[in-house]
């Protein structure tokens, strides 16, 4: 009994000081005090309220070459200057009191010459300069190596032996300068780059060459072969093949230090072929070799270099092609002479069905028409040779790109042909109204479900084109091209215009709660940023009432920190992207876990948010760094990456990237320092509402799926 009293008390007292830890604070008898040099005066602690528990506190100053202080809180002053000193408790309240030290600091301290190169036992004194009205002009010299050079009391500093040492000048209030000292020494290793080389007859390269330690005198190399017909090479390290064979080319000072490089020369081929010019790899046949053709056959044995121009497509090894993603890219062979042959090479699947993302259109007559938007599925289909037709060319035409041009009025069927593959649209052409209606005021809708609103004009028939729309309340719904979006339940009203005249009519929108889960979800991430375009994508999501992740650097925040403040009061998510896009998985880790706390601090500094998530340039984060590092946040794969990073890129090939990469669960990166990624989102996000999909943040997306290794790649059904 009386050990569990004993035990009871304990977990009471330490949930008293618990509590009293989140309600008392620390309380100093001064909180600025002046010293002169060598006055000592003792500050005292207290507890506000006072309550009975014991605790301790610990005292240090900022900088002790000004003042100094011991554990019972005397602070001591030491030379003229200011700093600041720390009392802190056992649960890591603090405390602080400003220290002035009177009298004129050190302000300036600087070592005119401070780079001096001397033999081993020279010396030399080094000169500095100091603010003349500085009250305490005591200095005190070190050396960081000694082995090099020594120094004394009146800075004069004497050379040992080859190498490199730093001096450092300190001054009474710890203010510093550093002298750089030189003592050569002798060549201690040479090292050639590359130190194997493979030539063709008659071709040259140059070698690199290096001396260690960088200080060392006598540089001067000297560059022979031990076979010059093989290969020979000239007082700069350039070799030039000479005949067929293997040799070494050495490099040497004169202190018989040298270094090799082993030159294989080849017989060179006259052609070069690739066994295939054209591939198609899928995911159910991902690899495949390609043989490379050299003749004469006696060039066979000549080396062969391969390359991807794209290896987030295909990758390749000695001809051996791997399907990385879903796009083209050309393989090449490069040999010794610069002959080349290459091969193209497409990642897709065969498309099994294709459809128009809208069964009917409705353009005015004489309009600017429509460029219809074929959809081929499953995603990632490859096709190559698409024709369009109209029934009625004089009502609608229709280019072989898709364009179609309303004509005169009446109705018409476009008509898509892929090899065995077709799809049909329907084109309805009036003449523009002057006035607009809707047969119901009012309509009702599901959340994650849509309605075709159809509006007519004073002839009684349906709009030739699709009107604008301004929805109250964008939160609650969303209009595109005929169709009502539920968004979230609730009520609003919606007001339409014919385009191009003050001729309005309105409806009242009530949006449903939907208890059935929706069935495709996406993850809209942004690298890198903040960005100079983060303004128009946080603008166009607000439109569409979309939320995403963001993942930022801290050097980029520090570079925009205006753009980082635009994130104060919305709904986004903000993840760390470490400090300067660095490896997580090569780094230091020390490196690492303090560039993600300083990324950390800035989010919140000017987003207002903590970074919930991690996401590196890494593809991957290996278990043993997540210990080490003790961040116990959910790190996030790449997702499919939009590379709308490259100046190159137009929005229409981002909106095209990214719709043959959707699935149930999709995850898409973007970035925001490109007025293309901005146009693409206003086509990409009506889109993908259209298509059912409901947008989440990274977080939400995980707790959706339960997949907390961030891989969302549920193929469609």
């Amino acid at each position: 009994m009386k050990r569990f009293l004993s035990l009871w008390l304990g977990i009471c007292l330490l949930a008293v000081s618990c509590a009293w830890a989140a309600g008392y604070t620390l309380k100093l008898s001064a909180s600025n005090i002046r010293l002169a040099p060598g006055e000592s005066r003792t500050v005292t602690w207290s507890i506000e309220p006072v309550n009975l528990m014991e605790h301790t506190v610990t005292w240090a100053s900022e900088n002790s070459y000004i003042a100094s202080v011991d554990k019972n809180g005397r602070i001591t002053g030491r030379t003229p200057g200011s700093t600041t000193v720390t009392c802190t408790m056992e649960t890591g309240t603090k405390s602080r009191v400003t220290v002035t030290v009177t009298g004129q600091p050190v302000t300036r301290l600087t070592i005119p010459n401070n780079e001096i190169t001397l033999e081993p036992g020279e010396s030399a004194v080094i000169e500095y300069e100091i603010n003349e009205n500085a009250d305490d002009k005591r200095v005190k010299w070190s050396v960081d190596d000694k082995t090099v050079a020594t120094v004394d009391s009146s800075g004069r500093v004497t050379a040992v032996s080859g190498g490199i040492a730093t001096v450092t000048l300190t001054a009474a209030n710890g203010m510093q300068a550093n002298a750089y000292i030189y003592v050569p020494s002798e060549v201690k290793k040479v090292e050639l780059h590359p130190d194997s080389l493979a030539l063709g007859v008659g071709q040259s390269y140059p070698l690199d060459a290096y001396i260690f330690p960088g200080n060392a005198k006598n540089r001067e190399l000297v560059w022979e072969s031990n076979k010059p017909n093989i290969a020979r090479v000239d007082n700069q390290g350039n070799v030039t093949a000479a005949g067929e064979g293997s040799c070494l080319i050495r490099a040497m000072t004169q202190n018989g230090s040298y270094a090799v490089c082993q030159v294989s020369v080849y017989p060179v081929p006259d052609s070069l072929s690739l066994s295939q010019t054209e591939v198609l790899l899928s995911r159910s046949n991902r690899s495949l070799t390609l043989k490379a053709e050299i003749s004469p056959a006696s060039a066979a044995a000549s080396p062969l270099t391969w390359e991807s121009d794209d290896e987030n497509v295909v990758k390749v090894d000695n001809g051996k092609l791997t399907a990385a993603g879903y796009g083209s890219a050309v393989v090449s062979v490069v040999a010794l002479n610069g002959l080349k042959a290459s091969c193209l090479v497409y990642v897709a699947e065969k498309p099994d069905n294709v459809s128009f993302t809208q069964s009917l259109y409705m353009l005015p007559a004489g309009g600017e028409g429509v460029t219809l938007a074929p959809v081929f599925y499953p995603a990632g289909s490859l096709v190559l040779d698409v024709s369009y037709s109209s029934s009625d060319p004089k009502i609608a035409s229709v280019d072989t790109e898709g364009q179609v041009r309303p004509l005169s009025t009446g109705s018409c069927v476009i008509t898509l042909t892929a090899g065995q593959l077709s799809c049909q649209c329907e084109i309805r052409v009036y003449e523009n109204v002057k006035a607009i209606y809707t047969t119901e005021s009012s309509v009702s809708v599901n959340q994650y479900e849509c309605v075709e609103i159809q509006l007519y004009g004073d002839n009684g028939q349906p709009l030739s084109s699709r009107p604008a729309a301004s929805v109250e309340d964008e939160s609650v719904c969303a209009y595109i091209d005929g169709m009502l979006y539920g968004l979230c339940p609730g009520r609003t009203r919606v007001t339409f215009s014919n385009p191009g005249t003050s001729i309005t009519t309105q409806i009242s929108v009530t949006v449903n709660e939907n208890t059935a889960a929706p069935v495709r979800c996406l993850a809209l991430t942004f690298d890198n940023g903040p960005g100079e375009y983060t303004d128009e994508i946080l603008a166009l999501l607000k439109k569409y009432s979309v939320n995403a992740t963001f993942f930022m650097l801290g050097t980029s925040i520090e570079r925009l920190p205006g753009q980082a403040k635009l994130f104060n009061g919305t709904s986004h998510e903000i993840g760390n992207h470490t400090y300067d896009n660095s490896s997580i998985s090569s780094g230091i880790v020390a490196e690492t876990s303090s560039g993600l706390g300083k990324t950390d601090r800035l989010a919140r500094m000017y987003t207002g948010k903590t970074p919930t998530l991690i996401r590196s340039s890494d593809a991957l984060l290996p278990e043993w760094l997540f210990s080490s590092l003790l961040d116990t946040r959910t790190f996030v794969a790449k997702g499919y990456d939009m590379r709308d990073y490259n100046s190159s890129t137009t929005a229409q090939e981002i909106v095209d990237n990214a719709l043959s990469h959707l699935y149930n669960t999709t995850m898409l990166t973007f970035h925001e320092t490109s007025p293309e990624t901005v146009k693409a989102l206003e086509i990409l996000i009506p889109e993908l509402i259209r298509r059912g999909y409901r947008f989440l943040t990274v977080s939400e997306l995980i707790e959706y799926t339960g997949n907390d290794q961030s891989l969302f790649s549920t193929k469609l059904k």
